[in-house]
């Protein structure tokens, strides 16, 4: 480490490290003798943002780690600060990640898997992105819509590339999963917090804007923690369920187990108390998933039992209807007596109507207006209210169909390496555990939009980058070797 000290370059980082934590705090001593509060938070925020802004620059995956983090709490972030176009820290996050892989590969740092970028994730998403340029220029489209939704075309191909990049190690899956675990139970006590001691002033500032016609219903409250909403709650609780679930029964630490027995747990609590509906498909569909990957007759035939018991219990029965949230959950089971769903049907004719003559959609961030014939001047959108018609209604029916047949195709091929590729049960099996969320919040997308939001999105992205490269981690394990 001798040669720091004769290299003023490679010292200048942390002497301008040091420079700014004694400003702050000789500033944050001023603030408080002032007793200037606005002063002083700025005072704390110059050293830490220069601490992290330092690590970031110098390791990449710190960086990476940073913006899963404010990503999964950003939906809270954006509500409390109530500032617009903030989700551009999140580009800049991004693009200082780059930056510190940049920097790192041009000194040599690191070596890093590049190959793994190659996957069927980043390979379907650039099919889809070349897409998405062609309809770009959409007549009905409007600049502000283009900049909205700028994630399809900068941040997500970004936030895959990354993902194939870091996502690579048995360690660093061990990490992730107890990261996450972390923040499921702190989701899961914040929509706890909000059922016993009410919604804070921000929160209901919220609801009082817009949010209560969907969150304060006749058949109860839905509760939607740190997310941007209950559905993006719910759907992304349904996801960790059945990962974390499964994962409960395949790790050999009985602290692990006790860990993700309880994540799970506290992740289908906050489901229930979403009362979101359609989130009950994502556990049913990943454990259907489970089932044809586990080469297990035992597996099946307990599946299979535990699945018809549950539908009898929410279709057959009427045991919990005092439990509000056991109550609306039922009504998933019974669509036909479901007032809402039928207005989501009659809404998807009414897109037929509209899109019949339009193949390729309307643009990408483009509505469909609905004239009221009684008030001319009283125009809204047609709420898509579903992922999948978001797509149809944005990208046509060929749009559509494209994006389902991508999504197959990653499917089929993480099926076949955790199938017939992947020779460790334990890393298999755990990776089968995530493709099984993936798959259940994919399903989920035709009766909500939890998939496309944040951290939803995010963690499909890590869950599937991990999954495509399981080959080259299970390269570095020995057959019969346990990762927890």
């Amino acid at each position: 480490m001798a040669y720091i000290g004769h290299n003023s370059s490679s010292a200048s980082p942390k002497g301008l490290i040091y420079l700014f934590l004694v400003v702050g705090l000789a500033t944050m001593v001023y603030g408080l003798l002032i007793q200037n509060w606005l002063f002083f938070g700025a005072a704390v925020l110059l050293p830490t943002g220069a601490m992290i802004i330092y690590l970031a620059l110098k390791k990449p995956i710190w960086s990476y780690t940073l913006f899963a983090i404010v990503t999964c709490y950003f939906s809270a972030i954006y509500r409390y600060a109530n500032i617009s176009n903030l989700s551009v820290i999140l580009d800049i996050i991004l693009g200082i990640s780059f930056l510190s892989l940049a920097v790192n590969v041009i000194n040599k740092r690191d070596s890093y898997p590049w190959s793994n970028t190659a996957n069927a994730l980043t390979i379907t998403y650039t099919v889809w992105l070349t897409y998405c340029f062609l309809i770009l220029f959409s007549p009905e489209i409007v600049i502000h819509d283009l900049i909205t939704n700028r994630s399809i075309y900068l941040s997500l191909p970004l936030t895959y590339l990354l993902s194939a990049i870091f996502m690579c190690t048995p360690k660093r899956l061990k990490i992730t999963l107890f990261l996450l675990g972390i923040f499921i139970i702190t989701a899961a006590f914040k929509a706890y917090w909000q059922k016993k001691k009410g919604f804070d002033s921000v929160e209901t500032a919220w609801l009082l804007s817009g949010g209560m016609s969907t969150h304060i219903l006749r058949s109860g409250i839905r509760y939607f923690s740190f997310y941007s909403d209950a559905g993006n709650f719910g759907s992304s609780m349904g996801m960790f369920t059945i990962t974390f679930g499964i994962i409960s029964f395949v790790l050999k630490s009985k602290m692990a187990r006790i860990f993700c027995l309880g994540v799970a747990i506290l992740a289908a609590i906050g489901m229930m108390m979403s009362g979101t509906r359609g989130a009950l498909i994502v556990p049913f569909g990943g454990m259907a998933l489970y089932v044809l990957l586990s080469k297990s007759s035992k597996t099946v035939l307990s599946c299979s039992l535990l699945g018809i018991l549950v539908f009898c219990f929410f279709y057959y029965t009427d045991i919990g209807e005092g439990n509000i949230f056991i109550r609306r959950m039922r009504t998933a089971f019974r669509p036909d007596k479901d007032a809402s769903f039928s207005v989501r049907l009659e809404n998807q004719k009414r897109f037929a109507y509209y899109l019949k003559d339009k193949p390729f959609g309307v643009g990408i961030g483009g509505k469909i207006i609905d004239t009221k014939e009684l008030m001319e001047s009283d125009e809204e959108f047609i709420p898509t209210d579903s992922y999948y018609v978001g797509i149809w209604v944005e990208g046509g029916i060929v749009g559509l169909c494209l994006y389902i047949t991508l999504q197959a195709i990653v499917l089929l091929r993480c099926c076949y390496l955790l199938m017939f590729r992947i020779k460790n049960d334990q890393l298999r099996r755990i990776l089968v555990a995530l493709l099984c969320g993936v798959f259940g919040i994919w399903l989920n997308g035709y009766v909500g939009r939890g998939m496309g939001f944040q951290p939803s999105s995010l963690i499909i992205a890590i869950f599937l980058s991990f999954i495509l490269n399981g080959v080259y981690m299970d390269k570095r394990l020995k057959k019969d070797e346990i990762i927890v």
